[in-house]
């Protein structure tokens, strides 16, 4: 009888377990970034524009993400992603200007880089999960970049700094399309405080054969920060093609 008991105990707790198994889920991403740049940026007293004065036109960006969904209602679910962010162009320039305390005058030629390459990690509840699954949450965000502009002829090279961890509203909805295997999904990430505001809003329209699935989006991302007499204002957008798999 004791042994026909540990066997039954047994089994309810592999039971257990496959059903929580059932519901862990796994989804992993990757997409190639069309990105088209603009905007501008300060340090002290003049506006540098990105495309009149350091020439920035379009690049081609990654992204990559993986999220995890468990059982364990008190928890929230975990997102991490990595997105690069980054431009380096040459070019000779038409006016003169000031960046950093440095001076740049018309006719010299200057490297520049803007790098606005970041780190996502978003921590969600799932409130609907049916045909429409909702998740809202908060993503911690981690810039690890730059403004650097380098004068060939005088050899200065001026630089800002764009490091600062900023937490933002996470709100991811996908719905599911009456024909087989379509979706349709959005992804916002929002935080407006003082004079600093970032937007990053994501949209896609997918189709999944089994556990893999084709994205065609487009992704705006919209930053305006200011600290003392450092600003950047700049906004990168376009079209993306990805892969998702989703266990």
């Amino acid at each position: 009888m004791q042994k026909r008991l540990i066997a039954l105990a047994i089994l309810a707790a592999s039971a257990s377990v496959s059903s929580q198994a059932d519901i862990v889920g796994a989804t992993a991403g990757a997409y190639m970034w069309k990105q088209s740049w603009d905007g501008d940026v300060k340090a002290g007293s003049d506006s540098i524009d990105m495309n009149d004065d350091l020439g920035y036109d379009d690049e081609t960006g990654k992204s990559f993400y993986v999220a995890l969904e468990h059982p364990v209602p008190v928890l929230p679910n975990i997102r991490l992603q990595h997105t690069a962010l980054d431009i380096s162009e040459t070019n000779t320039l038409n006016r003169s200007f000031t960046f950093d305390g440095k001076g740049y005058v018309a006719t010299n030629t200057v490297d520049s880089t803007t790098d606005l390459s970041h780190t996502d990690g978003s921590f969600y509840y799932e409130i609907l999960d049916n045909w429409v699954n909702l998740d809202v949450g908060l993503t911690v965000r981690m810039f690890d970049g730059e403004v650097r502009i380098k004068n060939q002829t005088t050899g200065d090279e001026g630089a800002i700094d764009i490091d600062a961890p900023i937490p933002m509203a996470y709100v991811n909805a996908r719905f599911e399309l009456p024909l087989t295997g379509l979706y349709a999904s959005a992804l916002g990430n929002v935080i407006a405080y003082g004079d600093n505001k970032v937007t990053d809003m994501t949209l896609a329209l997918g189709y999944e054969l089994g556990i893999v699935g084709l994205e065609l989006g487009y992704r705006n991302f919209d930053v305006q920060l200011e600290d003392d007499n450092e600003e950047a204002n700049v906004t990168v957008d376009g079209y993306f093609l990805g892969l998702v798999i989703d266990i």
